[in-house]
């Protein structure tokens, strides 16, 4: 659907709001830097935002829903054994990862920006949005319990936050690595390890 004006215009101030908050931090942009970005006056801004957190709001949005769709065609019960698994892990770790790879700037802004700023209703959506993610993974791990190949009696919920904390922590680290197509590597394998495999030695571990 072709765009109009508006939405042109207004996904363009998005993008220059996303290209300040990751050079300046929230705190330290002003909507002067956003407007000047795209040679606009303030008056325009205010046409389509009400201010600079109401634009956060939105940039943090855009952000979270692009990294939904990466994921959303991939099925949590299709795995029926470890190894399918493993491979569906690896390719739900490269589609994230390339994200953030691709736009660093997602990362500073959802990692780091989102934490900093004090507004309960923000502080309310990034809590909802990690449960959420948190819901989609503890629909693959209860696939796997139901299946067999992942043990009976873990706290599903819990575990699930704890995966995701560990990808999130992987996706900020890649981002800031020097060189982040090895540092992708270390931490899939990484990640993918310690959840099939653990951490006792014992057995054949993630492979």
């Amino acid at each position: 659907m072709e765009q109009t004006l508006a939405e042109r215009r207004r996904d363009e101030i998005l993008g220059a709001a996303i290209k300040v908050f990751s050079r300046k931090g929230y705190h330290g942009a002003k909507i002067e830097d956003i407007a000047a970005e795209l040679n606009i006056g303030h008056g325009t801004f205010y046409r389509y935002f009400k201010n600079k957190l109401d634009i956060f709001n939105r940039v943090l949005e855009e952000i979270i829903s692009m990294a939904a769709e990466l994921v959303q065609d991939v099925d949590p019960f299709q795995p029926r054994d470890r190894e399918e698994y493993r491979r569906q892990l690896e390719e739900i770790g490269d589609r994230l990862f390339g994200l953030f790879k691709a736009r660093p700037e997602f990362s500073r802004i959802l990692f780091y920006e989102a934490f900093g700023i004090s507004d309960p209703e923000l502080r309310k959506r990034i809590r909802e949005v990690f449960d959420l993610f948190g819901s989609y993974t503890e629909l693959y791990l209860k696939n796997g319990v139901e299946k067999g190949y992942l043990r009976e009696g873990m706290h599903v919920k819990e575990t699930a936050l704890a995966v995701n904390a560990a990808l999130f922590e992987a996706c900020k680290r890649v981002v800031l690595s020097d060189d982040p197509d090895r540092a992708l590597e270390i931490w899939k394998e990484t990640i993918i390890s310690l959840l099939l495999g653990g951490l006792s030695g014992e057995g054949d571990g993630a492979r």
